[in-house]
C-alpha cells in the first residue's frame, strides 16, 4: 500500500491539509444462519459423542479397531472444532464477571447515600440471560461477528479507512468491534506510520471524524505529534440545531466535550468539518458500488485485513489513473524543477 502512496505523492496527489476517518461494515464470506449459541454447541457435543460411541462399536464389530481410521480422524476433527467454538463462547461469558463487579461497586456507592449518574446496570440474572442470547459463534467464519448498519444487521467486519482531502486512502484496517469508539488511536498510528514510509516530512494537519469516534478518553489521549482532531460530539442534526441557539459562545467551564463543540461551531471549524462527508463517504461508495466490493471473499480476520488493504490499494491506483496521465507527468515535472531550482510550482505547471 505504501508503494502506491509514494507514487501518488510523487505525481501530485496526497493533499493532507485535512484527512477524514470513517468505518463501513462489510459482510463476511459467511451466512448469519450459521451462528450458533453456547447451548446449541453443548447439545451438539453431547449428541455427537453419543452417536460416535454407538457408530464406533458397530464398525469395530464389522471392520475391526483399525478398519475405519479415516472416519475416526474426521470425527476427532469435528469434535475439536466444536470444542473450539465452545471455548470462544466461554470467553464471551467472561463479560458477565466484569458486569457483576461493576454492579457490586455501584451498590456499595449507593449504600452510602450517593447516587451515580447514568443508566443503571442490568441485574446479574438479566445480564446473564442477555449475554447467553447474544453470545454466538459463526461456524463458517469464527472471527466474524454481527454488525449493525443503518438498514440491517449483517455477518461481517468493521472496515476502517483514513482518506486524504483528494480521496486517497492513507491507512486501512479491519476490526471485529461493532462501533468506532476505540479505533481513533490505532488509525492515527497507522496513517502516521504509512506517511513516514513515504516521506518523513508528511503530516496530516487536521483529522475529521464523526460522532462515533468521539469520547473524552480519545481527546485526552491525543499526543503532541498528532494532527489537530475535529470530531463531532453528537449526531449532525443536533449540531445544526445548536447553531441556531448561539452555540459559538465560549462555554464555561471548559471540558473536552464543550471545547470540541465550540470548535465545531466556529466558522473555521464548520468549514473544515464540512469536508468530511465529501471526502471519505464517496470513497466507500466507490469501493462498494463501482468496484462491487460489498463482501469479503476470504475467511478469517487476518485474511480479511489483507483483502481490505488490497481493495484500498486498487482504489488508490484507479484514483491516480483517473487523475490523468498528462496531469500526473506535468505535476511530476513541475515538482522536480521546484526541487532543483526553487521556482514556483504553479507557475511552471501553467
Amino acid at each position: 500500500m505504501t508503494q502506491v502512496l509514494s507514487f501518488c505523492y510523487r505525481y501530485g496527489l496526497l493533499n493532507l491539509n485535512t484527512a477524514s476517518i470513517d468505518g463501513t461494515k462489510v459482510a463476511s464470506n459467511a451466512s448469519p444462519l450459521k451462528n450458533r449459541s453456547e447451548s446449541w454447541i453443548e447439545e451438539e457435543i453431547a449428541r455427537y459423542l453419543k452417536e460416535s460411541e454407538e457408530t464406533d462399536s458397530k464398525e469395530n464389530e464389522l471392520y475391526g479397531p483399525e478398519g475405519h481410521k479415516d472416519e475416526l480422524i474426521a470425527q476427532e476433527e469435528r469434535l475439536r472444532k466444536l470444542q473450539e467454538f465452545k471455548e470462544i463462547l466461554a470467553s464471551e461469558r467472561k463479560k458477565l464477571e466484569s458486569h457483576k463487579e461493576k454492579i457490586e461497586v455501584r451498590e456499595r456507592q449507593e449504600s452510602t447515600g450517593s447516587k451515580r449518574r447514568g443508566r443503571k446496570f442490568l441485574r446479574a440474572e438479566e445480564a446473564e440471560e442477555r449475554i447467553r442470547q447474544k453470545a454466538k459463534v459463526n461456524l463458517t467464519d469464527l472471527e466474524s461477528g454481527i454488525m449493525r448498519t443503518n438498514t440491517c444487521y449483517l455477518q461481517g467486519y468493521n472496515a476502517q479507512a483514513v482518506v486524504s482531502e483528494d480521496q486517497v486512502i492513507i491507512a486501512a484496517e479491519v476490526t471485529q468491534e461493532c462501533n468506532d469508539r476505540r479505533q481513533l488511536r490505532p488509525m492515527i498510528e497507522a496513517f502516521k506510520e504509512n506517511l513516514h514510509e513515504v516521506d518523513d516530512s508528511l503530516k496530516v494537519k487536521t483529522l475529521l471524524g464523526d460522532a462515533g469516534y468521539f469520547s473524552s478518553k480519545n481527546v485526552k489521549g491525543l499526543k503532541t505529534d498528532d494532527p489537530e482532531v475535529l470530531l463531532a460530539v453528537s449526531k449532525e442534526y443536533k449540531n445544526h440545531r445548536k447553531d441556531e441557539d448561539g452555540g459559538n459562545i465560549m462555554p464555561m467551564p471548559l471540558t473536552p466535550i464543550s471545547l470540541m463543540e465550540y470548535r465545531l461551531h466556529m466558522k473555521e471549524g464548520k468549514k473544515l468539518y464540512r469536508k468530511r462527508s465529501i471526502t471519505v463517504e464517496p470513497v466507500f461508495g466507490h469501493i462498494k458500488e463501482v468496484l462491487g466490493f460489498d463482501r469479503f471473499m476470504r475467511r478469517g480476520f487476518n485474511a480479511c485485513i489483507c483483502e481490505w488493504k488490497l481493495i484500498c490499494t486498487v482504489h488508490n491506483i484507479l484514483k491516480l489513473w483517473r487523475y490523468g496521465f498528462d496531469k500526473v507527468h506535468k505535476a511530476g515535472e513541475a515538482k522536480a524543477i521546484f526541487i532543483e531550482t526553487g521556482q514556483n510550482i504553479e507557475a511552471i505547471a501553467l
